[in-house]
């Protein structure tokens, strides 16, 4: 899905920079992703972004919306995620997420991500991140459980 939108969402990240360059202070978030990792056994790669709105200084809530490729299928994984920044640089997140059509089937699963990792405090509205990334899938009566290493940058507008 990403890569077939992949020019839609491209213009719309241009028309965001160009927005927060307009702007003095962020008030949300854009934060491109991408990460491979163990799903279930397998290996697994993700690529998508979140879009966070600041609850203050240290917090932002949003939505993700994340491809994920395994050797079953693709299928995506959207919902809500809540961050916090402590320290000025450790990130973690907590989500509910829906994962669409996993397995390659019609299917759709509950579950929850999680991240923990790296987001340094700096200037400017480009910041790197790195997290480990903890997906948790409740799929037909078993629960399947991935790790992924995960970077990115944060945009803010």
């Amino acid at each position: 899905m990403i890569r077939k939108y992949c020019g839609l969402y491209c213009l719309v990240l241009m028309g965001l920079f160009v927005t927060r360059l307009a702007s003095a202070q962020d008030a949300f978030l854009l934060r491109p992703q991408a990460g491979s990792g163990v799903l279930d056994g397998a290996h697994y790669q993700h690529a998508g972004f979140r879009f966070l709105l600041n609850a203050n200084e240290i917090q932002k809530y949003g939505l993700e919306l994340t491809q994920i490729n395994t050797a079953q299928g693709d299928y995506v994984a959207a919902g809500i995620v809540l961050e916090q920044r402590l320290f000025g640089w450790f990130n973690m997140s907590i989500g509910t997420i829906g994962y669409y059509g996993q397995g390659g089937g019609a299917q759709n699963q509950p579950g929850l991500v999680a991240n923990l990792g790296w987001e340094p405090k700096t200037s400017g509205p480009l910041k790197p991140f790195l997290t480990y990334r903890n997906d948790i899938l409740f799929a037909n009566g078993k629960t399947l459980v991935g790790q992924a290493l995960s970077a990115g940058l944060s945009i803010g507008f």
